[in-house]
């Protein structure tokens, strides 16, 4: 008798520890996105998946060496690190430019690398990855300043800009960010892609 109690006892706890553990196991992940503090709700979540892109981006850029960002992997290839830094100068021209309609002016060019990341030869700037990472969150900072002035009710605002060839075009805000976030994430993909490719070459 004292030995059934006993071995009872001790199937009962094993039954015990073992559905705890199944329920450890089978804890739910969850993923949700919080919208960025300081800003409008909607904004302020476009702003969150944008940022989640840019830590992957870092990521994968972080061990990259000055050769590897200035290497072509085929002569009409793109620089890395010249892609890079064409992501800070396309969220000038549309969040800096465009939605704020401001002008930049040379000095102001200059920092974004206007017309000069995947036109020249990124190995005559001489940076590393942490400068390019630098100079994009520098211009990201800027961006949020401006997008803290605005409002959900603007997501739907148009705004007007001339291409080149004197075509009309009119943008919403929100189009804008989805734009951005999209345009971010094809090229972190092609980034990595690229420096997967270069260090199998070497191989």
């Amino acid at each position: 008798m004292f030995w059934n109690l006993i071995s009872n006892e001790v199937i009962r706890l094993f039954v015990a520890y073992y559905f705890l553990w199944q329920n450890k196991i089978m804890e739910t992940v969850k993923r949700v996105l919080e919208p960025v503090a300081g800003f409008s709700r909607e904004i302020g979540f476009y702003l969150s998946e944008w940022e989640k892109t840019r830590a992957e981006l870092r990521e994968i850029a972080a061990d990259l060496s000055n050769e590897e960002l200035s290497q072509r992997l085929m002569p009409q290839a793109h620089q890395i690190g010249a892609l890079i830094l064409h992501l800070g100068e396309s969220e000038a021209g549309w969040i800096h430019a465009i939605i704020a309609g401001k002008e930049l002016n040379d000095e102001e060019k200059r920092f974004v690398h206007w017309c000069d990341t995947t036109e020249t030869d990124f190995a005559e700037k001489d940076y590393s990855a942490h400068d390019c990472i630098e100079k994009i969150d520098k211009i990201s900072e800027m961006s949020r300043a401006i997008l803290a002035k605005f409002a959900d009710d603007d997501l739907e605002r148009l705004f007007g800009y001339e291409r080149s060839s004197g075509e009309q075009v009119e943008v919403s805000l929100r189009w804008v960010l989805h734009h951005l976030i999209d345009h971010e994430a094809n090229h972190k993909g092609q980034i990595s892609m690229l420096k997967r490719m270069l260090r199998e070459s070497r191989n």
